[in-house]
């Protein structure tokens, strides 16, 4: 798909990835770009770039978020559902508000965001989420965050079976990216290994799109890493108990 002329949808996008990938996308022609985030003063300031308020946890946020999105832009051709957060922890008490909290954002937004866009919306739509390599590794830590990127992943490789003729699903699987995102995530947490830049994987989510893909891995290693694990049944876990001894390191 070119990007020239494209009317985009970003969430999560002051900051990090989001912001980063509006960034990229902006060196393309007449692209107009609605960049959604809770601080959306924080987006960036550019003439093809309309800052835009929204909690997407919330489904009339998403509902507004569609009408607005027709009023400013025009339409939707590409939606990019980028916008999430982690806990970093060891889970202590149970907590049902606290689980409903990060499956909103992580997952019944992404969902039902999708299922709109499909179901509801007569024009074609490529719809692009960030899922993470936790989806396919869990780590010690992330046990709550890990599990709603596996059920993002899980959900949309069911469902791009159900999508109209023209519409499509992109799903990002960034390891660890240098960003703000573990300083929400708790104090001082620890980055796991390896690590890439919001400027990465950015480029490799627009590369993504042009070159119609389904999935995009902006780490070789660690697409390595899972194709070695195939064969020796043992380097994912092995990565498991390093995180392990990390988090007993951070909790104490």
């Amino acid at each position: 798909m070119e990007l020239k002329n494209k009317r985009i949808v970003v969430t999560g996008a002051a900051s990090g990835i989001g912001k980063e990938t509006v960034l990229q996308m902006l060196k393309h022609e007449n692209v107009k770009i609605l960049a959604c985030d809770l601080n959306e003063k924080n987006v960036i300031s550019h003439p093809n770039v309309i800052p835009y308020k929204c909690d997407v946890s919330k489904p009339e946020s998403i509902d507004k978020l569609m009408k607005d999105a027709d009023k400013k832009l025009g339409g939707i051709d590409i939606f990019f559902a980028n916008a999430g957060f982690a806990y970093y922890e060891v889970i202590q008490e149970p907590s049902w508000e606290r689980i409903d909290r990060i499956f909103r954002t992580n997952v019944f937004s992404p969902f039902y965001t999708v299922i709109t866009l499909n179901r509801k919306r007569k024009d074609p739509c490529l719809f692009i989420v960030t899922a993470s390599a936790m989806s396919h590794l869990p780590l010690p830590g992330y046990a709550l965050y890990s599990s709603t990127k596996a059920a993002v992943r899980s959900f949309l490789d069911a469902y791009q079976c159900e999508l109209k003729p023209g519409n499509r699903t992109m799903i990002v699987y960034p390891i660890a990216t240098r960003t703000k995102f573990f300083d929400s995530a708790g104090k001082q947490v620890p980055v796991p290994f390896p690590s890439q830049t919001p400027e990465t994987v950015a480029r490799q989510i627009v590369k993504g799109i042009l070159n119609d893909r389904k999935e995009v891995f902006p780490s070789f290693l660690f697409r390595f890493i899972q194709f070695l694990d195939r064969f020796l049944f043992f380097p994912l876990k092995v990565y498991q108990k390093i995180e392990a001894i990390k988090l007993k390191s951070h909790k104490s």
